[in-house]
């Protein structure tokens, strides 16, 4: 294959990124996977991450954890502070912008949503049985764990429900 020299800042771009794909998978196509480190946890699934001296809103799909106003709020926000906070972890996401959602992986490639999940913190939002949130969900509460604790007696109030009885307060 020839290659042709292209003056300028084309060439630069070449350099950096490559040459471009004629065919790109659509999921690799549109993924972007950077490292950041964790600044701030806000709650248990939103993140202040450092990336190039800029903070961006990271918020962790498929899940949702209790507002900190709720119960188990604040224990959801201090476990994901436990396990990413300080740290760089790897962000893999779909969608740029800011707030991201995407999928943070820390330690040997553990999720922290599914993490979440798995210590009873956080609710799946989507229930399919091929989700592996809705699994581990499943799993958590039968095994009594986090906010499932009590859920013989009581279901606990799931975050989207929690906010909207706020707004109508």
């Amino acid at each position: 294959m020839k290659r042709v020299l292209i003056p300028g800042i084309a060439s630069l771009l070449l350099l950096a990124w490559g040459p471009p794909l004629l065919n790109p998978p659509d999921a690799a196509a549109n993924s972007i996977t950077f490292d950041a480190m964790v600044v701030e946890v806000k709650d248990g699934d939103t993140l202040i991450v450092l990336r190039n001296k800029t903070r961006l809103t990271v918020e962790l799909p498929g899940i949702d954890a209790p507002e900190l106003d709720q119960p188990y709020g604040p224990e959801a926000k201090r476990f994901a502070a436990k396990l990413v906070k300080g740290r760089v972890v790897t962000i893999e996401t779909f969608q740029a912008g800011n707030p991201i959602y995407g999928a943070v992986r820390f330690s040997k490639s553990r999720i922290l949503a599914y993490e979440m999940v798995k210590a009873g913190l956080a609710w799946a939002t989507s229930m399919d049985k091929s989700s592996m949130f809705g699994e581990t969900q499943a799993a958590a509460k039968k095994a009594r764990l986090g906010l499932w604790v009590n859920s013989e007696d009581e279901e606990p109030v799931p975050p989207w429900e929690w906010r909207a009885n706020k707004r109508f307060q």
